[in-house]
């Protein structure tokens, strides 16, 4: 289970909260796949979202690198389904047993659509870190450029706090 909070214009505007609740199974070591599920609300409107992912990850400690890609469908009321395709790359430096800051770049791409075509970019950082139990938080910022198949795409900074608790 995951629940986030995300905020937009340096920290003074509310973007959206969602939880998440995945299943994951790790095939072998390093390769893992995931069905999450997530809700998420904004000011003015709910969407849900399914999706399913394989990633696999590779570690020569204390740095470690992932590649995840997946596959999202996202429902809005009176809207046709979203269909993605997500592809990501993170680096993760692991400070020591609780703090683990990381780096990642993350290509969005129509699915389909004639061509598949690219929709968002994002780049990101921050950390995450090991609290008691199986409680864990992350801080982050999120650099995105949305609708970049428009001729004003958005470009959005967003900042953010994660809490996990794995079951």
């Amino acid at each position: 289970f995951e629940q986030e909070l995300r905020l937009d214009n340096q920290l003074s505007t509310f973007k959206q909260t969602f939880s998440e609740f995945s299943l994951s199974y790790s095939v072998f070591k390093g390769f893992k796949i995931e069905l999450p599920f997530r809700y998420m609300a904004y000011k003015d409107k709910t969407k849900q979202r399914v999706s399913f992912s394989g990633s696999y990850k590779y570690s020569f400690k204390p740095v470690s690198l992932k590649h995840r890609t997946k596959y999202q469908r996202t429902y809005e009321k009176g809207e046709i389904p979203e269909e993605l395709i997500r592809n990501k790359f993170s680096i993760m430096y692991r400070l020591n047993k609780k703090i683990e800051p990381y780096v990642s770049g993350e290509l969005f791409h129509l699915y389909n659509t004639e061509n598949d075509q690219f929709d968002e970019y994002r780049v990101s950082l921050g950390v995450a870190v090991d609290l008691p139990g199986k409680n864990s938080i992350k801080i982050f910022y999120i650099y995105k450029k949305e609708d970049i198949t428009k001729s004003s795409p958005d470009e959005v900074n967003v900042f953010g706090l994660g809490y996990k608790y794995k079951l």
